[in-house]
Protein backbone atom coordinates (compact mmCIF):
# COMPACT_ATOMS: atom_id res chain seq x y z
CA UNK A 1 0.00 0.00 0.00
CA UNK A 2 1.46 3.34 -0.65
CA UNK A 3 1.73 5.91 1.85
CA UNK A 4 -0.63 9.23 1.71
CA UNK A 5 2.06 11.35 0.89
CA UNK A 6 2.88 9.36 -2.57
CA UNK A 7 -0.85 8.43 -3.62
CA UNK A 8 -3.00 10.35 -5.07
CA UNK A 9 -5.48 12.11 -2.47
CA UNK A 10 -8.75 13.73 -3.94
CA UNK A 11 -8.60 17.27 -4.80
CA UNK A 12 -9.34 20.23 -1.66
CA UNK A 13 -10.75 23.39 -1.28
CA UNK A 14 -10.28 25.57 1.72
CA UNK A 15 -13.42 24.52 3.39
CA UNK A 16 -11.81 21.03 3.01
CA UNK A 17 -8.06 22.40 4.17
CA UNK A 18 -9.98 24.23 7.44
CA UNK A 19 -11.34 20.85 8.12
CA UNK A 20 -7.82 19.75 7.55
CA UNK A 21 -6.42 21.58 10.05
CA UNK A 22 -9.24 21.29 12.70
CA UNK A 23 -6.92 17.81 13.48
CA UNK A 24 -3.87 19.21 13.47
CA UNK A 25 -2.40 20.45 16.48
CA UNK A 26 -1.02 24.52 15.88
CA UNK A 27 1.09 23.79 19.39
CA UNK A 28 3.70 21.10 18.13
CA UNK A 29 7.46 21.45 16.78
CA UNK A 30 8.60 25.06 15.34
CA UNK A 31 9.60 22.86 12.24
CA UNK A 32 6.27 20.82 12.05
CA UNK A 33 4.53 24.41 12.14
CA UNK A 34 6.66 25.21 9.46
CA UNK A 35 6.46 22.49 7.18
CA UNK A 36 2.02 22.92 7.60
CA UNK A 37 2.85 26.71 6.86
CA UNK A 38 4.62 25.81 3.52
CA UNK A 39 2.00 23.47 2.32
CA UNK A 40 -0.94 25.42 2.74
CA UNK A 41 1.23 27.87 0.68
CA UNK A 42 2.35 25.81 -2.29
CA UNK A 43 -1.35 24.94 -2.78
CA UNK A 44 -3.56 28.07 -2.31
CA UNK A 45 -0.65 30.94 -1.66
CA UNK A 46 -1.87 33.67 -0.34
CA UNK A 47 -6.13 33.26 -0.29
CA UNK A 48 -5.07 30.81 2.43
CA UNK A 49 -3.24 32.99 4.80
CA UNK A 50 -5.74 34.03 6.86
CA UNK A 51 -6.67 30.71 7.44
CA UNK A 52 -3.22 29.75 8.33
CA UNK A 53 -3.11 32.51 10.92
CA UNK A 54 -6.28 31.60 12.81
CA UNK A 55 -5.13 27.91 12.93
CA UNK A 56 -1.56 29.23 14.21
CA UNK A 57 -3.44 31.33 16.75
CA UNK A 58 -4.97 28.65 18.76
CA UNK A 59 -0.93 27.94 19.88
CA UNK A 60 -0.30 29.25 23.09
CA UNK A 61 3.08 30.60 21.62
CA UNK A 62 1.33 32.13 18.98
CA UNK A 63 2.96 35.33 17.93
CA UNK A 64 1.54 37.57 15.07
CA UNK A 65 4.59 39.08 14.37
CA UNK A 66 6.72 35.32 14.12
CA UNK A 67 4.01 34.37 12.13
CA UNK A 68 3.93 36.84 9.64
CA UNK A 69 7.79 37.06 9.07
CA UNK A 70 7.54 32.95 8.69
CA UNK A 71 4.83 33.74 6.22
CA UNK A 72 6.60 36.21 3.54
CA UNK A 73 9.11 34.37 3.99
CA UNK A 74 8.21 31.30 2.42
CA UNK A 75 8.36 30.86 -1.59
CA UNK A 76 4.72 29.30 -2.74
CA UNK A 77 6.52 26.23 -4.37
CA UNK A 78 8.68 25.37 -1.82
CA UNK A 79 9.86 21.78 -0.71
CA UNK A 80 6.75 21.25 1.04
CA UNK A 81 3.14 20.01 -0.78
CA UNK A 82 -0.36 19.72 0.12
CA UNK A 83 0.37 16.09 0.64
CA UNK A 84 2.21 17.12 3.36
CA UNK A 85 -0.54 18.08 5.10
CA UNK A 86 -3.02 15.33 3.92
CA UNK A 87 -0.85 12.85 5.28
CA UNK A 88 -0.79 14.34 9.05
CA UNK A 89 -4.49 15.36 9.09
CA UNK A 90 -5.46 11.89 7.34
CA UNK A 91 -3.03 10.27 10.42
CA UNK A 92 -4.90 12.15 13.33
CA UNK A 93 -7.66 10.74 12.26
CA UNK A 94 -9.12 13.29 9.22
CA UNK A 95 -11.45 11.42 6.73
CA UNK A 96 -12.28 12.82 3.57
CA UNK A 97 -16.35 12.65 2.95
CA UNK A 98 -17.85 11.27 -0.29
CA UNK A 99 -17.89 13.27 -3.33
CA UNK A 100 -19.15 13.28 -6.50
CA UNK A 101 -17.11 12.90 -9.83
CA UNK A 102 -18.53 16.46 -10.75
CA UNK A 103 -17.34 17.81 -7.14
CA UNK A 104 -14.18 16.24 -7.91
CA UNK A 105 -13.45 17.79 -11.54
CA UNK A 106 -14.94 20.97 -9.93
CA UNK A 107 -11.79 20.97 -7.50
CA UNK A 108 -9.48 19.49 -9.89
CA UNK A 109 -10.21 22.62 -12.01
CA UNK A 110 -9.79 25.36 -9.25
CA UNK A 111 -6.34 23.83 -8.54
CA UNK A 112 -5.23 23.23 -11.35
CA UNK A 113 -5.90 27.21 -11.82
CA UNK A 114 -4.17 27.96 -8.91
CA UNK A 115 -1.05 26.27 -10.30
CA UNK A 116 -1.17 28.47 -13.33
CA UNK A 117 -2.03 31.81 -11.69
CA UNK A 118 0.88 31.28 -8.74
CA UNK A 119 3.38 30.33 -11.98
CA UNK A 120 2.00 33.54 -13.61
CA UNK A 121 2.49 35.51 -10.66
CA UNK A 122 6.25 34.32 -9.66
CA UNK A 123 7.24 34.96 -13.14
CA UNK A 124 6.11 38.29 -12.64
CA UNK A 125 7.31 38.83 -8.71
CA UNK A 126 11.09 37.53 -10.33
CA UNK A 127 10.87 40.26 -12.79
CA UNK A 128 9.81 42.92 -10.86
CA UNK A 129 12.35 42.07 -8.44
CA UNK A 130 15.02 41.59 -10.93
CA UNK A 131 14.51 45.42 -12.19
CA UNK A 132 14.22 46.85 -8.58
CA UNK A 133 17.46 45.28 -7.27
CA UNK A 134 19.22 46.20 -10.69
CA UNK A 135 17.83 49.76 -9.80
CA UNK A 136 19.41 49.77 -5.92
CA UNK A 137 22.70 48.38 -7.01
CA UNK A 138 23.24 51.26 -9.49
CA UNK A 139 22.04 53.57 -6.16
CA UNK A 140 24.58 51.71 -4.25
CA UNK A 141 27.27 52.32 -6.61
CA UNK A 142 26.36 56.02 -6.76
CA UNK A 143 26.46 56.82 -3.40
CA UNK A 144 29.62 54.88 -2.78
CA UNK A 145 31.72 57.23 -5.19
CA UNK A 146 31.01 59.78 -2.46
CA UNK A 147 31.86 58.01 0.27
CA UNK A 148 35.33 58.23 1.81
CA UNK A 149 37.18 55.20 3.50
CA UNK A 150 36.26 54.88 7.22
CA UNK A 151 38.44 55.95 10.07
CA UNK A 152 39.10 54.00 12.78
CA UNK A 153 38.16 56.59 15.35
CA UNK A 154 34.59 56.22 14.23
CA UNK A 155 32.15 56.49 17.91
CA UNK A 156 30.72 53.21 16.52
CA UNK A 157 34.17 51.18 15.73
CA UNK A 158 35.70 52.42 18.94
CA UNK A 159 32.95 51.12 21.19
CA UNK A 160 33.28 48.02 19.02
CA UNK A 161 36.84 48.47 19.65
CA UNK A 162 37.53 47.17 16.18
CA UNK A 163 39.08 48.65 13.15
CA UNK A 164 37.87 49.71 9.77
CA UNK A 165 38.19 46.48 7.66
CA UNK A 166 38.01 48.39 4.48
CA UNK A 167 34.53 50.09 5.07
CA UNK A 168 33.51 53.77 4.03
CA UNK A 169 31.97 56.53 5.78
CA UNK A 170 29.17 59.54 4.60
CA UNK A 171 26.02 61.03 5.20
CA UNK A 172 23.63 59.66 3.00
CA UNK A 173 19.70 60.58 3.19
CA UNK A 174 18.87 60.31 6.81
CA UNK A 175 21.92 58.11 7.70
CA UNK A 176 24.58 60.73 9.03
CA UNK A 177 28.24 59.76 9.84
CA UNK A 178 27.62 56.71 9.02
CA UNK A 179 29.39 53.76 8.49
CA UNK A 180 29.30 52.04 4.73
CA UNK A 181 29.44 48.65 4.54
CA UNK A 182 29.16 47.53 0.70
CA UNK A 183 26.70 44.25 0.52
CA UNK A 184 28.47 41.80 -2.47
CA UNK A 185 26.16 39.30 -3.97
CA UNK A 186 27.49 35.50 -4.44
CA UNK A 187 25.97 34.16 -7.14
CA UNK A 188 23.80 34.83 -10.14
CA UNK A 189 23.96 38.06 -11.67
CA UNK A 190 24.53 40.05 -9.08
CA UNK A 191 28.02 37.51 -8.49
CA UNK A 192 30.86 40.09 -7.39
CA UNK A 193 28.51 43.43 -7.99
CA UNK A 194 27.21 45.61 -5.01
CA UNK A 195 24.07 44.10 -4.09
CA UNK A 196 23.07 46.84 -1.36
CA UNK A 197 24.46 48.61 1.58
CA UNK A 198 24.45 48.59 5.25
CA UNK A 199 24.26 51.80 7.27
CA UNK A 200 25.84 51.80 10.63
CA UNK A 201 25.20 55.05 12.87
CA UNK A 202 27.35 56.22 15.06
CA UNK A 203 24.62 54.33 18.09
CA UNK A 204 25.31 51.54 16.32
CA UNK A 205 21.71 51.60 14.43
CA UNK A 206 21.58 49.87 11.54
CA UNK A 207 19.59 50.31 8.62
CA UNK A 208 20.08 48.47 4.78
CA UNK A 209 19.14 50.68 1.54
CA UNK A 210 15.86 50.24 1.12
CA UNK A 211 14.37 47.75 -1.88
CA UNK A 212 18.35 45.76 -2.28
CA UNK A 213 18.67 42.32 -2.25
CA UNK A 214 20.02 40.90 0.63
CA UNK A 215 20.08 36.91 0.26
CA UNK A 216 23.14 36.09 -0.53
CA UNK A 217 24.93 38.98 0.12
CA UNK A 218 28.53 39.51 2.19
CA UNK A 219 31.50 41.34 2.96
CA UNK A 220 34.86 40.38 2.77
CA UNK A 221 36.66 41.44 6.08
CA UNK A 222 39.82 39.98 5.35
CA UNK A 223 40.42 37.22 2.42
CA UNK A 224 43.80 34.85 2.56
CA UNK A 225 43.70 33.13 -0.71
CA UNK A 226 43.82 28.93 0.58
CA UNK A 227 43.25 29.62 4.20
CA UNK A 228 39.85 28.16 5.94
CA UNK A 229 37.16 30.48 4.67
CA UNK A 230 34.64 31.63 8.81
CA UNK A 231 31.21 32.62 7.80
CA UNK A 232 29.69 35.32 10.73
CA UNK A 233 26.87 37.36 11.42
CA UNK A 234 27.65 41.17 11.83
CA UNK A 235 30.39 43.34 10.68
CA UNK A 236 31.56 43.50 14.23
CA UNK A 237 31.58 39.84 15.31
CA UNK A 238 33.67 39.50 11.35
CA UNK A 239 36.18 42.06 12.91
CA UNK A 240 36.66 40.75 16.20
CA UNK A 241 36.71 37.25 14.42
CA UNK A 242 40.06 38.51 12.39
CA UNK A 243 41.66 40.66 14.59
CA UNK A 244 41.35 38.55 18.07
CA UNK A 245 40.46 34.92 17.25
CA UNK A 246 41.00 33.71 13.35
CA UNK A 247 43.58 36.17 12.17
CA UNK A 248 44.77 33.21 9.64
CA UNK A 249 41.75 33.04 7.71
CA UNK A 250 39.76 34.62 5.78
CA UNK A 251 36.63 36.36 7.32
CA UNK A 252 33.20 37.14 5.62
CA UNK A 253 30.42 38.62 7.10
CA UNK A 254 26.96 37.59 6.09
CA UNK A 255 24.98 40.36 8.17
CA UNK A 256 22.06 38.20 9.55
CA UNK A 257 21.42 35.02 10.77
CA UNK A 258 18.97 34.29 8.26
CA UNK A 259 21.65 34.65 5.01
CA UNK A 260 24.39 32.49 6.76
CA UNK A 261 22.98 29.65 4.96
CA UNK A 262 22.92 30.92 1.14
CA UNK A 263 26.01 32.50 1.99
CA UNK A 264 27.51 29.32 2.96
CA UNK A 265 26.00 27.20 0.25
CA UNK A 266 27.70 29.88 -2.11
CA UNK A 267 30.89 29.83 -1.18
CA UNK A 268 31.07 25.89 -0.82
CA UNK A 269 29.59 26.05 -4.27
CA UNK A 270 32.55 28.36 -5.23
CA UNK A 271 35.48 26.55 -2.91
CA UNK A 272 34.50 23.14 -2.35
CA UNK A 273 37.90 22.08 -1.07
CA UNK A 274 38.29 25.23 1.30
CA UNK A 275 37.38 24.43 5.35
CA UNK A 276 34.54 26.72 5.97
CA UNK A 277 34.01 27.39 9.50
CA UNK A 278 30.73 29.11 10.63
CA UNK A 279 30.58 31.38 13.48
CA UNK A 280 27.10 31.93 14.84
CA UNK A 281 25.48 33.92 17.35
CA UNK A 282 23.87 32.87 20.54
CA UNK A 283 21.14 34.58 21.13
CA UNK A 284 20.41 33.02 24.22
CA UNK A 285 18.82 36.13 26.30
CA UNK A 286 16.12 38.86 24.77
CA UNK A 287 16.13 42.14 24.58
CA UNK A 288 14.96 42.07 28.39
CA UNK A 289 17.72 39.90 29.20
CA UNK A 290 15.19 37.16 30.07
CA UNK A 291 16.31 33.63 28.50
CA UNK A 292 15.08 33.24 24.75
CA UNK A 293 12.59 30.38 24.21
CA UNK A 294 14.16 30.36 20.51
CA UNK A 295 17.61 30.89 19.87
CA UNK A 296 17.86 32.00 16.31
CA UNK A 297 21.40 32.64 16.52
CA UNK A 298 22.44 29.04 17.22
CA UNK A 299 19.96 27.50 15.36
CA UNK A 300 20.98 29.51 11.83
CA UNK A 301 24.36 28.29 12.28
CA UNK A 302 23.89 24.76 13.25
CA UNK A 303 21.52 24.83 10.49
CA UNK A 304 24.25 25.93 7.50
CA UNK A 305 26.72 24.04 9.10
CA UNK A 306 25.07 21.28 8.23
CA UNK A 307 24.04 21.83 4.85
CA UNK A 308 27.28 22.35 3.39
CA UNK A 309 29.36 20.23 6.19
CA UNK A 310 31.02 22.82 8.01
CA UNK A 311 32.57 22.99 11.17
CA UNK A 312 30.55 25.60 13.47
CA UNK A 313 31.79 27.79 16.45
CA UNK A 314 29.61 29.68 18.79
CA UNK A 315 30.38 31.37 22.04
CA UNK A 316 29.27 30.45 24.66
CA UNK A 317 27.84 32.78 27.85
CA UNK A 318 27.07 32.15 31.51
CA UNK A 319 22.98 32.36 31.86
CA UNK A 320 23.14 36.02 33.45
CA UNK A 321 25.86 36.89 31.09
CA UNK A 322 24.78 39.73 28.54
CA UNK A 323 25.83 39.26 25.21
CA UNK A 324 25.80 37.18 21.86
CA UNK A 325 28.52 37.31 19.65
CA UNK A 326 32.53 36.79 19.43
CA UNK A 327 32.52 40.55 20.18
CA UNK A 328 30.38 40.60 22.98
CA UNK A 329 32.72 37.39 24.12
CA UNK A 330 35.81 39.08 23.40
CA UNK A 331 35.06 42.20 25.57
CA UNK A 332 33.47 40.14 28.52
CA UNK A 333 36.51 38.56 28.64
CA UNK A 334 38.89 41.22 28.79
CA UNK A 335 37.05 42.09 31.24
CA UNK A 336 37.00 39.22 33.44
CA UNK A 337 41.27 39.56 32.75
CA UNK A 338 41.78 43.02 34.33
CA UNK A 339 39.52 41.96 37.43
CA UNK A 340 41.57 38.95 37.86
CA UNK A 341 44.95 40.71 37.02
CA UNK A 342 43.32 43.46 39.70
CA UNK A 343 42.75 40.27 42.24
CA UNK A 344 46.02 39.70 41.59
CA UNK A 345 47.69 42.50 42.34
CA UNK A 346 45.60 42.79 45.89
CA UNK A 347 46.46 39.50 46.75
CA UNK A 348 50.10 39.80 46.11
CA UNK A 349 50.02 43.70 47.65
CA UNK A 350 53.49 45.90 47.88
CA UNK A 351 55.53 42.23 47.61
Amino acid sequence: MKSISHQAHQPIDRNILSGMLSYLAADCEREQWVRVLMAIKSEFGDTAKELAREWSATATNYKPKDFAYTWKSIKPKGAVSIATLVRLAVENGYKFAPMTDADKKRLAYESQQRKEQQIKAQAEEMQRLDNQYKRVSEQAYQILKHATPALDNHPYLIRKGIASHGVLFGSVMTYQNALIVPMYGSDGAMAGEVQTLQFIQPDGTKRFLAGGKKTGGYYPIQWIDGAPIVICEGFATGATLAEHYTPFSSVVCAFDAGNLLPVAKAFKRHYPMTQIIIAGDNDHLDKESNPTAFNTGRFKAIEAAKAIDALISIPEFDPLEVGSDWNDRYHLDQQNQVLEDYEQTLLEGDA
